[in-house]
């Protein structure tokens, strides 16, 4: 605003009297300081909001990746199997795609989530690394090929006979990884706390914070929230294992030797395999097993593959005891 412009805004005014030179002009500084502030203003309302325009841009391209990220289409490699979905299994490809029931022979990919509701279970085939198997109300998400996120729930990983000494996978959970040596193992989440079970092999817990702590077959590590780990004794095949067994994958005997079936139900069953006397071994060494064993637990599988050979056994503190024909199998 300048003179012209405080003399037309007076002029308008219409005939007032004269006011003294002094009044006359700081009035008209004070007019000035007042247009000053606020073209200032303006301007500076229009430099915010233009730094705001430019921010929301950026968010907004970033946003559009990120949605094209989430497409089906988007690249993401395979990386685990349906192998069995029991009741209520789903798959989600991203944040904000919807679950899809999911069904047994289903590839999945990475990025990708499996969730079981309160009556599911799941098992997964990880070609080449292991076999991993969800309880109830239990969420993993699959970041690579070797690294599987627990959200909620249990998982139990069986890296398999065949792969001794492999520790490729890994499983992340809220408060730390574990990786194994040629195991099998099982992590639950309590709330915040987490307990790692090692029915076979060795397991290296790593926290958030870098402690490095170490399991082995028959030990349990109880984690808490804070870090503190307390080491306890677990059994390696009493009813708490029992819910692996509805999700376990079955094997094709037919043509097999019974001695490696023998072997399967006694990884599955957390026991050692022993004959009652060196005759018995020899025999079992020489019986070929025949059949299927689909949809059967390991125990009902043991019962039922027994029952067609010349062989008995029986289930006695952590063992699979084969004995002659004469004796009976306990399949409790």
């Amino acid at each position: 605003m300048n003179d012209d412009d405080i003399a037309r805004v007076l002029k308008a005014a219409g005939m007032r009297e004269r006011a003294p030179a002094d009044v006359a002009r700081a009035v008209r500084e004070h007019l000035r300081r007042e247009w000053r502030e606020i073209v200032a203003e303006r301007r500076g309302s229009r430099r915010r909001w233009s730094g705001l325009a430019f921010a929301a841009s950026i968010l907004v391209a970033a946003l559009g990746l990120w949605l094209a990220a989430l497409q089906p289409g988007a690249p993401a490699g395979p990386v685990a199997t349906m192998a069995i979905a029991l009741d209520e299994v789903r798959v989600k490809s991203g944040w904000l795609q919807r679950w899809q029931p999911a069904v047994v022979g289903q590839i999945l990919a990475a990025g990708e989530s499996l969730e079981t509701g309160t009556h599911g279970r799941a098992a997964i085939a990880l070609p080449g690394i292991a076999s991993a198997r969800l309880d109830h109300d239990t969420r993993v998400r699959f970041t690579t090929a070797d690294l599987l996120v627990i959200e909620r729930g249990a998982l139990y990983v069986d890296a398999g006979i065949e792969l001794p000494g492999d520790s490729r996978l890994a499983v992340e959970t809220p408060s730390g990884l574990v990786r194994h040596i040629g195991t099998q193992y099982e992590v639950r989440l309590d709330g915040s706390n987490i307990r790692l079970r090692v029915r076979e092999g060795r397991v290296e817990w790593r926290s958030n914070s870098g402690a490095v702590e170490r399991g082995q077959a028959g030990e349990q590590l109880m984690i808490a929230a804070d870090g503190a780990v307390r080491r306890e004794q677990a059994s390696r095949y009493d009813a708490s294992w029992d819910w692996i067994a509805s999700t376990t994958p079955a094997i094709d005997i037919e043509g097999r030797p019974l001695a490696e079936f023998l072997s399967w139900a006694g990884r599955e069953l957390g026991r050692e395999v022993m004959f009652a006397t060196p005759e018995v071994a020899e025999e079992t060494a020489t019986i070929v097993v025949h059949g299927s064993i689909d949809g059967l637990t390991p125990s009902q599988a043991l019962v039922a593959v027994l029952a067609t050979t010349s062989v008995r056994g029986s289930l006695e503190e952590g063992r699979i005891v084969v004995a002659d024909g004469r004796e009976k199998i306990d399949s409790n």
